[in-house]
């Protein structure tokens, strides 16, 4: 990785980062498209690795607002989910999983701009575990699943019960990948170096969160997502 793509994947890191300390998502949402063009290697452990740090910050920061029923019905869902991911992985390569990244951006960008009202009960918490839990091992995606089924929640539950719920299930996630040789000491190493990323992005949304209209600012941050999808599948499949 060359100077100048260390820092633009700091510029996306940040920029993530700070959208995810915000609204409780998106920091694989905004960064994951240019990170899979910059170096593909990063997702999907790099970027589950270096998002624990936003999310220590919201687990503990809202952890007075976090939905602790959801949140044990969605780890029991999870163990399903982490097996699907798991399944799809052993099958995916570089190319594939760059596709399948930008994918799953435009798909949940589409959900949360439909207007579609999540499903809500006890079977949805369950869904949601396994849904999420499978969007983060293979494309290191958890929040765009979450939002499908607990998108009507104030921020700082969704932010709280995501959080917490990560930093469970990223560690089961990123065991796999080390044994199935997709998380060595090259991952972890590149994780370390931009980790500084997410901590510039924990600053951008201490300055954000109190400043910002969280309805204006996701379609905003979700259009910016949509382009850099749209030309990560522009250039993948013209390479």
């Amino acid at each position: 990785m060359s100077i100048a793509d260390y820092l633009l994947a700091l510029v996306f890191l940040a920029v993530g980062g700070g959208v995810q300390a915000t609204l409780g998502i998106g920091a694989g949402l905004v960064a994951g498209p240019a990170l899979t063009v910059i170096e593909p290697e990063l997702l999907p452990g790099p970027m589950l690795a270096m998002a624990m740090v936003v999310n220590v910050r919201n687990a503990v920061a809202d952890r007075q607002s976090t939905h602790v029923l959801a949140w044990k019905r969605a780890l029991l869902g999870a163990p399903l989910g982490l097996g699907l991911g798991a399944v799809v992985l052993s099958f995916t390569n570089v190319k594939t999983l760059s596709l399948l990244v930008s994918f799953f951006v435009l798909g949940a960008v589409a959900l949360q701009l439909s207007g579609l009202k999540p499903p809500s009960g006890t079977i949805s918490d369950y869904i949601a575990g396994t849904a999420t839990a499978f969007s983060s091992t293979v494309a290191a995606l958890p929040g765009p699943m979450f939002v499908v089924f607990h998108g009507h929640r104030p921020p700082g539950t969704i932010r709280g019960t995501l959080a917490s719920f990560m930093l469970l299930v990223t560690p089961a996630i990123l065991l796999f990948l080390a044994i199935d040789g997709r998380f060595g000491f090259r991952q972890f190493a590149l994780a370390v170096a931009l980790a500084p990323g997410m901590f510039l992005g924990l600053l951008l949304g201490k300055a954000l969160r109190p400043r910002i209209s969280i309805d204006r600012f996701r379609v905003i941050i979700l259009s910016v997502a949509s382009l850099s999808a749209v030309a990560v599948i522009i250039r993948t499949i013209a390479s």
